[in-house]
This record gives C-alpha cells, structure tokens and sequence, in this order.
C-alpha cells in the first residue's frame, strides 16, 4: 500500500512551531519579506548593571503573523510521499551525454539504475544491457540471477560491447549462468583483448598458455602477457614473472620475472608480495636484501598469507633480516600451521619458550586462526 502524505497536517505543524517560536520573541516576517509594521519588534533592553534599575520599554505583542504563515502554508501543496521517489537528475548540459543510469549505479542507487538502464536496454543501448547484466550477476538491487546475466551480456556483446564481451567470457569461461565453453570465452576475450581490456588479454593469454580454447602456444601467451602487464593488468604482471621464472627454458629470465613481481607486489598483490619477498632474500634476479624481504613477508602476512607467516618466522628465529625474536617466531609459526603450512624446525622453537612468552605467542596467533594450539593439518612447508 503506498503511502500518501496528508493535506494540511504538514501545513498546521510548521504554523504551530511558528506560532510558538514567535510567542517566545523572535522576528515577524510579512508576505513581502519585508518588517511589518504592525509586527514590528523593538529591540530587547539591554541588561541593567548590577544596582541600577531596570530601563526600557516591553516589546509590543505580536500579532497576525501565525495566521498569514497559516495561511501561506495551507495554499501549499502536500510533500511527495518518500515511496517509489527516485533521486532527482541534474539538469541536461548542452553538447554533453551522461550516463544518470551508470551514475545511479556508482551512487549505490540500484533500483534507480535498474528503472533507467531497462527502457533502454530494451531499445539495443549495449551500455545499458552491460549494465543489466552487472545487476543481475551481482545481485544488486534484484536477486542475483548469472543467466538473466549472462543473457545481457551476450546481447550487448553481440552488438559490439566488449566490457560485455569480456564479462560474458568470464561466465563461459567458468560455467556460471551458461555452459561451460572455453573456445566462444575465448572469442569474447579476443573481441575485448582487440580493444586493449587488459583484462581480456591476460584471460586470452591463460587459454593459449594451456591450450584450452585455444591452440597450445607459449610464445603468444608470453606476448600477450607482456601487453597486458604493461597495461598495468596486476595479475598479469604476476603471471607474466611466474612465467619468467618457471616457464619453458627460453622465455625464463630471472632480472625480467624479479621486476615484473616487484610491480605486482607495489600493487597489493600478495602472492607477489610473497615471491618477490623470497627473490629479494635469496638475490635472484635483483640484489640480496634480507631487510627488505622480511618487510615484504611481513605485508603478506598481515594480509592473511601462511607461506608469508611462515617465511617471517623463519625470519625471526634466525635473525635474518630483523633481530632474534622467538616469540614472534612462535606467534607467526602457529598462525601459519594453523592455516597449514607446517615446520618441524620451528615447532622446536615451541618447546624452548617459557609459559608466559608460549601464552603471549598463541594470543597472537588467534587474529588469524581460531585455536593455533590445534595439532596442524597441513603438508610441509612450500
């Protein structure tokens, strides 16, 4: 049931609060905006010194005034009910196009992106059938549905989108919403990638690197991550240094994986903040830094990575790039073991600590697992 606001009680409230607020001594406006003189105010008395007496005439009463903003208020008309009342656009500018349905979206308004973009989805906007297709897959504003997704990715894909080409590969690529085919992925990854989507590129270069989708070639693989990393793709710039790094004989080069893991690593990328943490510790492809690859490990660790947790225990037991702490080297270990990775050498290091510093390594080790005094689970270490 919508509801509706009622006439006039929105009107009388406002006289009401007015009347009051004029009562208790306040300015009388006329319609004009202008003093009227038969509202008119003298100035309040100044306050008498101490032991003089009081001076100065009372303010002459107020009258009429809550009657004419009664009735100003009375001839207006009901506030609009909050129900099914989408945010204003702005104004229209001349010689410029705006996206409100993409603007809503990026506000959080989702049912107001989902009103605008549908009508023109609906007359073949690729933009908005991209669009669509982001609501449904991710659930936002609608239940989530990756076929009702995948329908409008397809369609705008079909037209020439390749945000949608991209998008709807991702879904073939992965079975979601659609069955599973790596080859038609590989065609929308290659209408994107022809666009420069680095994205679509890295994916491109997954397929030709196993040979699913797409024909077994490394070389074009290791091309087309080059383009994508440079792209500035962060996941490409991973693979692209794993690939340097363990790759077939002649594509590894161990200076190019290090620099391409150091800027993975600068993005945020964990795994490469791991990698290039061991690449800095063992001087492989880039000088010796053991400082530098315990801050590395510790970024990792802090993120929630074992094999990091583990690496910066090792660091701390055996003072190589910070000083001896056996402590932290119990706490990092246990949190480790607790995800899984697991070290004979160090659960030595257990054994020696004392009561209080074993209490305090365990404390520290539940902001990661929940019991890190549970027997471990994990292989040996990678």
């Amino acid at each position: 049931m919508t509801t509706r606001a009622t006439p006039g009680i929105h009107a009388l409230t406002v006289a009401a609060t007015l009347a009051a607020v004029l009562s208790a001594g306040g300015m009388a406006l006329a319609q004009s905006g202008e003093p009227s003189p038969a509202a008119e105010v003298s100035p309040p008395a100044m306050a008498p010194l101490e032991g003089e007496p009081a001076t100065g005439s009372a303010a002459k009463p107020l009258t009429g005034t809550a009657t004419r903003l009664e009735a100003l208020a009375d001839d207006q008309e009901p506030l609009p009910s909050p129900v099914g009342t989408r945010p204003p656009l702005p104004l229209p500018v001349a010689g410029e196009t705006i996206d409100y349905a993409y603007g809503a979206f990026q506000r959080g308004w989702y049912l107001t992106a989902l009103s605008l973009a549908t009508p023109r989805a609906e007359e073949g906007d690729t933009a908005a059938q991209t669009l669509l297709g982001v609501l449904y897959e991710t659930g936002r504003g609608l239940p989530q549905d990756a076929e009702k997704a995948a329908s409008w990715y397809s369609l705008a894909a079909a037209n020439g989108n390749v945000k949608a080409a991209l998008r709807y590969g991702l879904l073939l690529l992965n079975g979601i919403g659609v069955a599973e085919d790596r080859q038609k992925a590989g065609d929308m990854f290659q209408i994107a990638a022809d666009a420069d989507v680095p994205e679509a590129i890295y994916n491109l270069a997954g397929l030709y690197r196993t040979g699913e989708g797409r024909p077994y070639d490394p070389d074009t693989a290791l091309e087309l991550l080059q383009k994508a990393a440079e792209l500035d793709d962060v996941d490409a710039q991973f693979e692209l240094a794993q690939f340097r790094l363990d790759g077939p004989a002649d594509v590894r080069d161990e200076a190019r994986a290090a620099f391409w893991m150091g800027r993975a690593a600068r993005q945020g990328h964990v795994g490469a903040q791991v990698r290039y943490g061991i690449l800095r510790f063992n001087g492989r492809g880039v000088d010796p830094n053991e400082p530098e690859a315990a801050d590395w490990f510790e970024r990792a660790a802090t993120s929630g990575n074992p094999v990091a947790m583990n690496r910066l225990a090792r660091v701390y037991a055996y003072g190589r790039g910070r000083d001896v702490d056996p402590e932290k080297a119990a706490g990092w270990h246990l949190a480790a073991r607790g995800l899984g990775v697991s070290d004979l050498q160090l659960d030595g290091i257990l054994a020696g600590l004392d009561p209080d510093a074993l209490a305090a390594a365990e404390a520290f080790a539940k902001d990661y697992v929940a019991d890190p005094t549970a027997a471990p689970e994990g292989g040996p270490i990678p």
